[in-house]
């Protein structure tokens, strides 16, 4: 069913509205604000959403003209053919279609990852996933070689799905309950993968463990675990006590969040090795005082803290000036924090983000934060994370077999109110598969699920297989890279892949 309303103008007509399979999609008036806002909601149920106020005017050529408010007239565009475009390539619109009589169908324009300007620097093989670190793990793969078996050494765990922003990113908008986990849940699934499978490793697997231990100075276990959640992981009501019983545990903690709940003892995040903080766009947050990230509460035992790793995240879109990246290089001076990496929205398809990289490559270099050959100048740095395409899976899975299942992964909670337990998946990233088809944007367990939380020792305790095709479920992988050097590593050459510096933190992705 449509609805549409054509007459939203200043002077209070009615709001655009329009209901899609997936989504209620709404236009009005910003309160206050002036200019228009678009919102999503999922058609799933629960209150999540995300909320549009800008809109990229794109040339015919694909280059970027410039960031714009939403008004009547584009809020109208974007409404009236949404069903076509989608819930992220639609906030891009070519001059030539909003001043003309409507959309055309045009051909993606291709762009070449190799005509971006970046360079694949320290701080993004640190601070990223880009398989580098996995080198120094080789015992685990040689394992899985001779024996079919894996070793998660990696795990990320969201802790609930709650989140109070609005970001128009966001990779699960669809999800629809809190999904929490209870503290003996958690405590449970770190067990599985540490103690008990270090055991494991001990009992049935010697001669490499034996040669892992040598390595890295540990057992084959769980080494680097990543607490998330839907926004806030530390708004989770066990969260303090929960660190606490880890950092009783030998592996390295990191975490993901978008802010600091003040109510939090700062002295619990001495615990973690790394911290990663998302800023997101400031009028998609409440906890941002007057709209700035930079005015929000930074706990003090994080700020220049040289036994802390702490890192920014941002997401360039739309919502995008050059106020905002100015401010976030001077967050990261006065806080005496280590990076800030950005990156183009996942959710778009791979020719769209393509270009979305080439326009962020072109604004970094315009503001002085790379050079010419796109080698960082600060500490802000680019991110050069695209999709794959079909070809390119069919050769690196030509058995069918996702490699990430081999050392890592990501438990998710959705639908964990309902069935008691939930799924977990070889990555975090099958939410933004952006391929032929718009991107999911919810955990679904039958189209990537593996094993569920309770069941999460089977991942190393029996033998590796697929449980579904990456061809056909993740042609446009993320992990592209991550995937080939494990299969790399996997082989029988005896090749050496380890970098010349050694990255940090090679217990993270």
């Amino acid at each position: 069913m449509t609805i549409f309303h054509a007459n939203a103008e200043p002077g209070g007509a009615a709001p655009l509205r329009r209901q899609t399979e997936r989504f209620d999609i709404s236009g009005r008036l910003r309160a206050g604000a002036g200019g228009y806002e678009i919102r999503l909601r999922s058609r799933q149920g629960g209150r999540n959403h995300a909320v549009h106020t800008h809109f990229n005017l794109v040339a015919d050529s694909g280059d970027l003209i410039e960031r714009r408010p939403l008004d009547a007239q584009a809020a109208r565009f974007i409404i009236d053919n949404f069903e076509a475009r989608g819930d992220t390539a639609s906030f891009d619109i070519f001059a030539s279609d909003l001043t003309g009589s409507g959309m055309r169908e045009r051909e993606p324009v291709a762009t070449d990852p190799k005509s971006i300007r970046h360079q694949l620097t320290g701080s993004e093989q640190s601070y990223t996933a880009t398989g580098t670190k996995l080198a120094y793990h080789q015992p685990i793969f040689d394992k899985y070689r001779e024996t079919g078996f894996a070793s998660i050494i990696r795990a990320t765990m969201t802790l609930h799905q709650v989140c109070a922003s609005k970001c128009p990113y966001c990779s699960t908008i669809r999800r629809n309950r809190a999904d929490a986990i209870t503290l003996d849940e958690a405590k449970a699934f770190v067990t599985a993968l540490g103690e008990d499978q270090a055991r494991y490793n001990r009992d049935n697997f010697a001669v490499y463990n034996d040669r892992y231990r040598e390595a890295t100075g540990a057992d084959i276990g769980l080494r680097g675990l990543i607490l998330s959640g839907g926004g806030q992981p530390n708004l989770w009501p066990h969260f303090a006590e929960f660190v606490d019983w880890l950092a009783g545990l030998d592996m390295d903690l990191g975490l993901i969040t978008n802010g600091f709940p003040p109510h939090i003892d700062e002295d619990i995040y001495r615990h973690f090795q790394w911290i990663r903080l998302s800023i997101t766009p400031e009028d998609a947050s409440p906890h941002y005082p007057g709209q700035r990230f930079d005015a929000q509460y930074m706990p003090e035992t994080i700020r220049h803290n040289d036994a802390l790793t702490v890192g920014l995240s941002y997401v360039h879109g739309p919502w995008t000036d050059d106020d905002i990246l100015a401010r976030i290089d001077g967050a990261l001076e006065d806080n005496g924090f280590d990076y800030c990496r950005v990156l183009a929205d996942c959710n778009l398809s791979r020719s769209a983000q393509l270009a979305a990289h080439g326009a962020l490559a072109e604004r970094l270099f315009q503001l002085g934060f790379i050079d010419v050959d796109g080698q960082p100048l600060k500490r802000i740095f680019h991110q050069l994370k695209y999709h794959g395409e079909g070809t390119e899976a069919e050769e690196l899975w030509d058995g069918g077999q996702c490699f990430l299942q081999v050392y890592n992964t990501f438990w998710d909670t959705t639908g964990h109110e309902a069935n008691g337990h939930s799924a977990c998946y070889p990555c975090d990233s099958v939410t933004v598969l952006a391929g032929d088809e718009e991107p999911e944007r919810r955990f679904d367990a039958e189209r990537w699920g593996t094993h569920s939380n309770t069941d999460v020792a089977k991942l190393y305790t029996e033998h590796v297989r697929p449980f579904f095709d990456p061809r056909q479920n993740c042609a446009a992988c993320l992990f592209m890279r991550n995937n080939r050097m494990v299969k790399e590593l996997s082989s029988a050459g005896g090749l050496d892949f380890t970098p010349g510096e050694p990255p940090e933190h090679i217990n993270f992705p």
